[in-house]
């Protein structure tokens, strides 16, 4: 159980590494997302105040209370799954950093592919159509090419920013169709992350910023979604698509400034629409 798990927790890895797959549709697919949620949202305040009633206390009571909120979490799942997904972003950074250095335009148009493609898994999600609903995709698509506007295309990354971009990304684990790796794009810390990763004990400052921001991200981001989802699914995977949508603009922006057009560039954009498809298919 605990090595399929790391198995699930690479293949995760691997996709929040990718701009355009999300580790949460993974998670959704493997068949562990629900428990994640839970195992994620188990980390309550009660735990917080708990462990600090403990820590000045240490009677009998507070000892107890502490042991009841660690029986409540579900460590053993959530740290072989962080093993494997902490595994693959390792081994995998150093590649798509020779990929983007070397070959930056083929690679940037093969994320589009995937992006463009996996915004199909978020509308799948969506049951309600209604013009009402459709338009919160409007607004999450003016959203997006408001922020391809605004986000410069080269952001020089402040340990506030980088634990910004950390509390983001990890939305990834929580919302089927978006990437963590895609946030990062938008917010252009992806190939700065990349080389903290390739690179952890001379960024350890960035990398605890990054890692502090995630945790924080995942024990806020998953109560919202809980709470958005429960009042409105198909209103809240619409403005998602809309941003997925919109903020394509990004990417799109940085290849036209450097591109000199060829058919390579299409070859590559229609690999990785065609990978998403594949997949899909193959899953179903």
């Amino acid at each position: 159980m605990s090595i399929l798990l790391f198995l699930k927790g690479m293949l995760m890895g691997v996709c929040d590494l990718i701009p355009g797959i999300s580790g949460g549709t993974i998670a959704f697919i493997t068949g562990i997302y629900e428990r994640l949620i839970a195992a994620v949202k188990s980390f309550s305040p009660q735990l917080v105040k708990d462990i600090f009633s403990y820590l000045g206390k240490r009677d009998k009571k507070s000892s107890s209370a502490l042991k009841q909120s660690v029986k409540r979490l579900d460590l053993v799942f959530l740290v072989t799954l962080l093993a494997g997904i902490g595994t693959s972003l390792f081994l995998g950074a150093h590649l798509i950093s020779i990929l983007l250095e070397d070959y930056y335009v083929f690679t940037i148009s093969f994320f589009i592919g995937l992006i463009l493609a996996s915004s199909k898994i978020i509308f799948d999600h969506i049951e309600n159509h209604k013009p009402a609903t459709i338009s919160f995709g409007i607004m999450g698509l003016l959203f997006g090419l408001l922020l391809a506007v605004l986000i410069p295309a080269t952001v020089e990354p402040s340990l506030f920013y980088i634990f910004i971009s950390g509390f983001l990304a990890i939305s990834a684990m929580f919302l089927p169709g978006i990437s963590g790796a895609f946030i990062l794009l938008i917010l252009g810390a992806y190939e700065f992350m990349l080389g903290v990763l390739k690179d952890i004990p001379n960024n350890v400052p960035y990398f605890l910023s990054f890692a502090l921001g995630a945790a924080l991200g995942a024990f806020t981001i998953s109560r919202i979604i809980s709470y958005f989802f429960s009042k409105d699914k198909s209103k809240t995977l619409y403005v998602l698509l809309g941003l997925v949508i919109g903020a394509l603009g990004i990417p799109l922006r940085n290849i036209i400034a450097l591109a000199q057009w060829d058919i390579l560039m299409v070859i590559f954009f229609a690999l990785g629409f065609g990978v998403v498809f594949g997949a899909d298919k193959l899953i179903k």
